[in-house]
């Protein structure tokens, strides 16, 4: 009886060990999960912006310039 006891005390206490170590890798697991997506969203909206800017970088470049010296305040009339 001594023994069956002890038995069952041992696998109590490997039974809370599994049981702890494996609410912790979950844990761990979510949190690895949750961080993947929010880096894929992040990538996403990094390339949406960088695609946005590119748009308005060229939509400035093929403006016509424009000379602004003409009416300068400092220029000289002679």
């Amino acid at each position: 009886m001594v023994k069956f006891t002890t038995i069952l005390l041992v696998l109590t206490r490997e039974e809370g060990l599994i049981v702890s170590f494996g609410s912790i890798a979950v844990f761990f697991f979510i949190l690895l999960i949750s961080g993947l997506r929010k880096t894929r969203k992040l990538n996403e909206e990094n390339r949406r912006l960088m695609d946005s800017i590119d748009l308005n970088l060229q939509e400035t470049a093929e403006e016509e310039y424009q000379d602004f010296t003409e009416t300068h305040a400092y220029k000289s009339d002679s």
